[in-house]
This record gives structure tokens, sequence and C-alpha cells, in this order.
């Protein structure tokens, strides 16, 4: 995906890598103490870029991988930092790193969602406020398994005979 980090990745290793890098001052907890880890990107935006990200763990490996990007100098009453502005940016990089073939999708309650699914992976990206634009990561083939095993639990629950 990003940093050395892969769909699929054991647990331990994730936490291993993460200190890793963050010996060698890459990431930082994120702010507020809360559970993200803290990436800065200097020289790739026209400004400060924030990436906060932290896995959803399925089996002890990585399924799902959500990202916060935002301006580090975003405030309410600058425009010119807000999440609108940042997406195009976000998926001009992601075009060049994860290839060019990003569809859009006019989702109900998301609005744009530009997605791209190759093999197995699932990347959405879209604007979640005002200050944020969030991507996911997805382990399609996890998350198959996932829906199946809850209609197959939804089946029983209505059917307990079974």
């Amino acid at each position: 995906m990003f940093l050395g980090f892969y769909l699929g990745m054991p647990q331990k290793d994730f936490f291993d890598h993460c200190t890793e890098l963050n010996k060698q001052q890459k990431i930082t907890q994120g702010p507020g103490g809360s559970t993200n880890v803290e990436y800065r990107i200097v020289d790739e935006y026209d400004s400060e870029v924030s990436m906060r990200f932290f896995p959803t763990f399925i089996d002890e490996k990585i399924y799902e991988m959500p990202v916060l990007y935002s301006y580090v100098a975003w405030a309410p009453w600058n425009k010119h930092y807000w999440a609108e502005s940042l997406l195009p940016k976000v998926l001009e990089k992601y075009k060049l790193t994860y290839g060019d073939d990003f569809e859009l999708l006019n989702h109900p309650t998301q609005g744009k969602v530009y997605y791209k699914i190759d093999g197995k992976r699932r990347i959405n990206l879209f604007v979640k406020d005002e200050q944020f634009v969030q991507a996911v990561f997805t382990d399609l083939k996890v998350e198959k398994r996932l829906k199946e095993e809850f209609e197959k639990s939804q089946s029983q629950e209505q059917n307990p005979s079974n």
C-alpha cells in the first residue's frame, strides 16, 4: 500500500514496522492520543500534508487500511486548505502510484468516490468532510468471506432449526 505496509500484513509485523519507522523519525503517533499513526508529507503537495492511518485487523492480519489526509495548515476559515482542494492532488498522486485507471462513482451519501480494483485490493478515495480526504484500502478476499459469514449467520438466525 505505502511505507512498506501491505494488505494481509500480520499484526505483529505492522507494529514492528511502525516501531522501526518511528525510530527513523518517519512516523509518529497521531495527535490527540488516538490510535493512529501520522506521517507528515512535506515536499509533495503545495503545503505540508498530514497522513493518518491505522488498520483494521481480521485474523490478526491487515484487512483494511483507512487513511486520512489533511493540510497541516487547515482552518475552517481558509478554504484553500479544505479537503475539496486536496482531493484532486491526492488522486493525482494515487494515479501515479497505483495506476491511472481510477473510476468515478457518485455515491448517494459520500458524494464523489474515486475507486480502483486490482486483484484482491480495492482503493476508495473521497472527501470525508471539510478537513479530511479519506482513502480506504480493502482486501476484497477477506471482505467477501466476512460477507458470506454474515449472510450465513443471518440465515441461521431466521431458521434456528438448521
